[in-house]
């Protein structure tokens, strides 16, 4: 896939008189997937004047029970798409409940934890500083906006979540099924939140998750940071390699789970083969996002002036 423009209003859903038929799931090729859904690609049928557009559609796994439980929270990422508009928040496209439940996006290229993937199985080499750099730019002006325009957290920041258009042309955030509200302070809401609670993924989830504490913008950042050390490291944050120390490892705790159970909501140590020299300033990002205190960590809009400018070194 590349880049594209797709013309229609911006923010809004289709004209009920414009239909869109989705074809058989075995001419959809998949993009990806999570807890309940799948993510599949479409391509459009052009109409007179207007661009052959691929969709990322988000559909429900009707094998994942209950459904009902992902269709809700489906219904409030759309209702929530709808209302946002950010370069590097991916863009509303459809949103349909006849026969098939759907979710119409913006498709992009890869995700970044697909490109970490594949880079990890082909050449092993770390990205290079300026990408990181990118991702800390773009991904942080998205946080702002959710953080301050919308007033919601994320909630489950991660590489499978920010989409890449080309080589670091731009990176957008996707997947809100799980955002949260937030107070003028920037912590959570639990008044408008109601019995919402923290979802996120364990591995790239910050203390006060782990360990009980204030949830607040802050809470994002700590996995941003993560997200930069998994462009370093090329796995997922506390995962087991080749170079864990098994022995450490058994003598420490009584099981693999237990391990995992230990290191998460810490600052992962920094990969063997990344030097000061060549990444100095994505390491003070990693670093910064991932202090203990919430209060010591940056705010997005500082995160994302301050790797903007890192940018122009390099």
């Amino acid at each position: 896939m590349s880049e594209f423009q797709t013309p229609v209003k911006k923010n809004k859903a289709l004209d009920s008189s414009e239909k869109i038929t989705i074809p058989p799931s075995p001419f959809l090729s998949r993009l990806g997937y999570g807890t309940g859904v799948n993510v599949m690609q479409l391509v459009r049928s052009p109409r007179a004047g207007q661009i052959r557009s691929p969709w990322a559609l988000k559909m429900i796994n009707k094998r994942v029970k209950p459904c009902n439980v992902y269709s809700e929270r489906l219904q409030a990422e759309a209702d929530l798409l709808k209302r946002m508009s950010h370069p590097n928040i991916v863009g509303f496209r459809a949103f349909s409940k006849d026969k098939i439940l759907y979710l119409g996006m913006e498709a992009c290229d890869l995700s970044l934890g697909d490109m970490i993937e594949k880079r990890a199985e082909d050449s092993g080499e770390p990205f290079i500083a300026k990408q990181m750099l990118k991702v800390a730019a773009d991904i942080g002006n998205a946080l702002d906006y959710l953080h301050t325009t919308m007033q919601i957290l994320h909630g489950d920041m991660k590489s499978y979540n920010i989409l890449v258009n080309g080589d670091f042309v731009i990176c957008k955030l996707c997947d809100f099924g799980v955002t949260l509200p937030l107070d003028e302070n920037g912590v959570f809401d639990k008044e408008k939140g109601g019995k919402a609670v923290y979802y996120g993924t364990e591995a790239w989830s910050a203390p006060e998750v782990i360990h009980g504490g204030q949830i607040s913008t802050k809470t994002d950042i700590w996995a941003l940071g993560l997200t930069i050390w998994e462009m370093m490291a090329l796995m997922p944050p506390h995962s087991l390699d080749e170079t864990t120390d098994s022995m450490e490892m058994n003598d420490s705790v009584e099981s693999g789970e237990d391990w995992f159970c230990e290191k998460y909501g810490t600052r992962p140590p920094v990969p063997v083969n990344i030097t000061v020299e060549k990444f100095a300033e994505p390491l003070a990002i990693f670093q910064c996002c991932t202090e203990t205190l919430p209060a010591m960590r940056p705010s997005a809009r500082h995160l994302a002036i301050a790797a903007a400018d890192m940018m122009t070194k390099h």
